[in-house]
């Protein structure tokens, strides 16, 4: 059997193909507002409404890890992760001023204030590919 094609869950939230993948947000020239995921215009409500404000950038790919949850049991459809197993999900702080959740590739030993990068991992597969999301890995 070939092996499967990786692609991105949604195209444009994170940078893919990539050993280190990092969110793709848009940031202000004006106000240095950052969002994620990228918007057309600034978030900042207090900032001009103007497209060519706003430039596409990367975040870093390491943050601090800000909070956490264990999800124990399967979501609603239209999310999937299979196979299905609990998993932990964090908040994490960037240095941009963001602050994103993610799954986090484990469950033992998550600590507040921990650092973590980001990576992909596979959320499920169908016949032809494999679906990636990005995911916080803790640095220990």
């Amino acid at each position: 059997m070939p092996a499967k094609t990786k692609k991105p869950i949604v195209e444009g939230l994170f940078s893919w193909p990539s050993d280190k993948p990092r969110l793709i947000a848009s940031r202000c020239k004006k106000c240095k507002a950052v969002a994620f995921p990228k918007r057309p215009f600034c978030p900042n409500p207090d900032c001009e409404k103007d497209r060519d404000l706003v430039e596409e950038i990367e975040i870093s790919n390491k943050g601090t890890l800000y909070s956490y949850s264990y999800q124990l049991y399967q979501p609603p459809e239209p999310f999937r992760y299979e196979p299905w197993q609990p998993y932990a999900l964090g908040m994490v702080d960037f240095p941009e001023g963001l602050r994103v959740w993610g799954i986090i590739t484990r469950m033992e030993n998550l600590k507040l204030g921990m650092p973590v990068e980001t990576v992909a991992g596979k959320l499920y597969e169908d016949d032809e590919n494999e679906y990636i999301t990005w995911m916080w890995k803790p640095i220990d």
